[in-house]
This record gives C-alpha cells, sequence and structure tokens, in this order.
C-alpha cells in the first residue's frame, strides 16, 4: 500500500514550533504477480486499469520488468503499436503477442497462468492490468478508491487488500 505524508507549518503557529502532520493513503487495486517467460520468471506487483481496455489479455510492462524477463530488446514477433490515449492523444508502443503466462498469487491460492500479450512502454513506472487479462484471471474488484478486491468465486466471502 503506498502512503505519502504532508507537513504544513500552519501561519501565525510556526513561531510556536506547531506543524500540521497530514498522511493519506494513495488506493488502488494492485495485485502480486508472477509473469512466466520462456527463459524464467518474475515477481511483481501491477495495477489494475479498468481503463485499459484490450481485445485479449494484455500487461503493460516497464522496460526495466521487459529487460528481466528478456522481452527487451524486443523479439523478433514484436510489432509497434499504436495506442489512444484516454484524453485522445496516441502514443507508440512495442506490443509481444502471447509472450507471458500471468498467474495471480496470494497466500492462500494462485490464480492462473493465463496467456497474455505484453505491451513495453518507455515511460512506464509500473506494471498495467488490462480489463480482459484481469477478467480472465476473475479478479473482482469491490472498491477502487479502498483498494478492496477479491476472486469472482469469493464474492461475499472474501475482501483482499491491494498491495
Amino acid at each position: 500500500m503506498r502512503r505519502s505524508a504532508i507537513y504544513v507549518k500552519i501561519s501565525g503557529l510556526e513561531s510556536a514550533g506547531f506543524t500540521l502532520k497530514v498522511r493519506w493513503c494513495l488506493l488502488a487495486v494492485r495485485l502480486k504477480l508472477v509473469l512466466e517467460y520462456s527463459v524464467g520468471a518474475v515477481e511483481t506487483i501491477a495495477l489494475l486499469n479498468s481503463g485499459y481496455e484490450t481485445l485479449r489479455p494484455e500487461i503493460l510492462l516497464p522496460i526495466s520488468i521487459a529487460r528481466e524477463l528478456k522481452l527487451f530488446p524486443p523479439p523478433t514477433t514484436a510489432t509497434i503499436k499504436e495506442y489512444t490515449l484516454a484524453d485522445g492523444s496516441t502514443i507508440h508502443l512495442i506490443k509481444i503477442p502471447r509472450a507471458l503466462k500471468v498467474s495471480v498469487t496470494e497466500d492462500d491460492r494462485v490464480v492462473g497462468p493465463i496467456e497474455a500479450d505484453v505491451t513495453i512502454s518507455e515511460g512506464a513506472e509500473e506494471p498495467l492490468i488490462s480489463d480482459k487479462l484481469a477478467s480472465k484471471l476473475n479478479i473482482a474488484v469491490l472498491d477502487f478508491g479502498e483498494g478492496i478486491w477479491c476472486f469472482r468465486d469469493e464474492v461475499g466471502k472474501k475482501e483482499r487488500k491491494t498491495y
């Protein structure tokens, strides 16, 4: 869970040494994944992004993780694809079809592996899970704002918290 803190000096009180500390949590749904490729596997935390709409299960990776998986520099099966972002702008990203097997790992169970396409982004800070990949992994989001989710067969029985 990501936490941030901000320190605020209250006008007129800083001379008396008062500082107000405000803490808030930046929550979203983040899942622990195992990404398997022919040369090995990487465990990582990935952000579930319901706005990342794809036709097939797909995961967007930062170059650093793509390098760990030996997917960067990209293999000959890679192509450059144009993506339209939510603001209407376009970006060109590296796409590798059927490159990984993706599993969600929790203390009490593993769901997957699911075959997924990989998109590599130079500007990505963390892996992103597409809508179709989340669906194939049986993820049910109960509260995006609080980072609460479960597997579909657990709805009404169990709540899981984001990483």
